[in-house]
């Protein structure tokens, strides 16, 4: 396991911070975890994320060859067409929150995380807290915003197409 720290200076043009030394630093590590610390210094906001991580091509002659390393479903994986809107909503609010708090949106949520939170359709702090990854500051920090949200959606009912004149709820009537 390694371990680096990089710090990223807010950008005034951009309105957040430029993430792009991070983002090209982790495209050949497979990385174990990213903790983030906001400080100001001078009056300039700075975010240090500090990224524990392995050199996936990197390997011991001694140590048997692990095996063939599957990646991670992709969120869109876990996300079912039917939940596609409540994982938007869910993303807009991110944003909104990261543009509010000067950080990249995934310091607030990772997409796989507002995915788990779609999955679970938490609808108290307790279930929120029990989503992975969710641990106690990011529940105190952003639960009691993010549970109406997901309220909302769970009383929601799926639409249904409106009834054709042949009594088919199918787009396309037969003519």
């Amino acid at each position: 396991m390694l371990a680096r720290v990089i710090t990223l200076h807010f950008n005034a043009v951009l309105g957040g911070f430029d993430d792009t030394p991070l983002r090209e630093f982790l495209t050949d590590k497979d990385v174990l975890a990213i903790r983030e610390h906001f400080f100001i210094r001078h009056d300039v906001p700075y975010l240090a994320m500090i990224v524990t991580y392995t050199l996936p091509h990197l390997t011991s002659p001694a140590a048997p060859a692990a095996p063939a390393h599957q990646p991670e479903p992709s969120w869109r994986a876990l996300v079912t067409p039917e939940e596609v809107p409540l994982f938007n909503t869910l993303r807009d609010w991110r944003l909104e929150r990261s543009k509010q708090e000067g950080v990249p949106p995934y310091v607030v949520c990772t997409n796989k995380m507002l995915a788990a939170i779609v999955k679970a359709r938490p609808q108290s702090l307790t279930q929120l807290g029990s989503i992975e990854h969710f641990g106690k500051a990011k529940l105190e920090k952003y639960g009691r915003e993010l549970l109406p949200i997901l309220t909302t959606a769970s009383h929601r009912q799926p639409s249904t197409p409106p009834a054709t004149p042949n009594g088919s709820t199918d787009d396309t009537a037969a003519s």
